[in-house]
Order: structure tokens, then sequence, then C-alpha cells
């Protein structure tokens, strides 16, 4: 860089711009046992990390999730207890050292505090996370959603690739539940998050905006069950602007439709 150049970046600048940022995002809050700690860490659902510190001697203190990373990942269909889920998850917990009660995970940290142990175990919570994802469609129980995607392919003697990842122009290797290679491509995720849809469907809005942006000819595709999920028209209208098809799994005319577009020659 020149003299001027210099001048418009400097390491105090970028000091001073991470200093605000963590002054900006941590909260500190006190409860009734310690104090809540709000970290400049997300969640890939994109949910701010908190955790909860107990003092239980003059030296010694608990960290804590309250079991929110567990819980949440539960709550969204993820079965915890199958082999590669929870291989994955004693992994993390050997790694970070961390103890486990229930979904609760938790760890031990010395008194006066180091800001440098909550960064870590808030790190962890988040690797934790992100790595129970990645491997979602090896972890979940095939709901009737997913029986009735397998079935439709079955019945019209159609070959899918099931569980496999499809490119966006920004994000690599998203997962879909199925992939057809017709005259179109056909991507087809079966929602099967429980509970409110809307912070789900803005990370899938996101994601389907760009596997569009890398390759518009690709067949957008979103099959559900409400009976695991609570749509409201804010989150069906999210999923109506990014899908080409966007139906509950007991619509299968819709279904078919999506599979005869992606047959069809120049549609």
């Amino acid at each position: 860089m020149n003299a001027t150049q210099a001048t418009w970046l400097t390491t105090q600048m970028c000091i001073e711009a991470m200093n605000r940022f963590a002054r900006e995002q941590v909260e500190a809050r006190a409860t009734a046992r310690g104090v809540a700690l709000s970290l400049p860490l997300m969640y890939p659902d994109g949910l701010q990390v908190q955790v909860h510190l107990e003092p239980v001697s003059a030296t010694c203190a608990v960290v804590s999730d309250r079991g929110q990373t567990l819980a949440r990942l539960h709550e969204s269909g993820l079965n915890l207890d199958a082999k590669e889920a929870a291989a994955i998850l004693e992994d993390r917990k050997k790694m970070f050292e961390l103890e486990q009660h229930g979904f609760e995970l938790r760890k031990q940290v010395r008194l006066p505090l180091d800001g440098l142990d909550v960064q870590i175990f808030g790190e962890s919570l988040v690797s934790i996370a992100h790595l129970i994802y990645k491997f979602e469609p090896a972890t979940r129980e095939e709901g009737p959603a997913e029986r009735q995607l397998r079935k439709i392919f079955q019945d019209r003697n159609l070959s899918p690739t099931w569980k496999t990842t499809i490119d966006g122009q920004v994000e690599k290797q998203i997962r879909v539940d199925a992939l057809f290679n017709g005259v179109r491509p056909l991507a087809c995720k079966v929602v099967k998050r429980r509970g409110p849809m809307l912070e789900y469907m803005e990370q899938w809005g996101w994601r389907w905006l760009d596997v569009k942006e890398e390759n518009p000819l690709v067949l957008r595709t979103m099959v559900y069950d409400p009976d695991r999920q609570e749509w409201d028209n804010t989150t069906k209208g999210i999923a109506n602007r990014v899908c080409d098809f966007f139906c509950p799994y007991f619509e299968t005319q819709t279904i078919n439709a999506a599979i005869d577009r992606a047959l069809a020659a120049g549609n």
C-alpha cells in the first residue's frame, strides 16, 4: 500500500472495529442463579448463542446451554440416538470436554472468569449443531412425506439420487432428499422440522434462490407434512415464492406435475 492507502485501513482500526463488534453483540443479564450471556456466535438456523454461568465456589463456575442446542435439534426431528449422530456428538463432547445431562451441555470453568473459556464453549455448541445438520439425512427416521415421495418415483419406474447435494452459487453441497436428472433437474426437499417454520423457510428461501442463481433450470420442490409443522401465510408465502412446486405430501398430483415438467422437453 502507498502512504495514502495506508491511512484507509490500519491495524488499530481493525482492532477497534472488532472490539466494537464484541461490545455490541455480547449482552449479559443477571439470573436467579448467575449470569446469562449472549455471544457473538450464531447457530445454523441464525439464532444467537446464549449460555448461562452459575458459580459453584469462589474458584469455579459451570457454563451451560440449558439444553437449547440438542433440544432444538431434537424438536426439528433429528434422531440423536442414531448411530452416526451419536458418534458425532460423542466426538464433539470429548474434543471440547463437555458433560451432557439430558439435553443440557455444560462445562466447568475457572474463576475469575476467562472470556476465552466462554467463547470456546459457545463455539463447541455451534460445532455440534453444524455437524449434526451436515449429517441430517443419515440421522432421521423416514416419515410419511419421504415414504410418499419414494412411492411416487417407484410407481413411475424412475430412479432419482436419494440423500444427495446440489450447489448454489454461494453455498455448496446443499442437502436435498432427491435429485432427479430429467430434461431439467428436479431437486426435492422434504421438510422434516417440527413446529414453527419461519426460521427454517428464511434459511431455505436463501438456499433455493442461491440454487437458481447457480442453475436456473433446476426445478425446486418442497414437500411438507402439515401434521408436523406450523405453516402460516408468511412461511407459505416464502415457500411459494422460492419454489417451483410446494405442497403437502398427500397432494400427489403436484408432485407428479413436478416430475412431468422435469421430463418434458422444451419447458
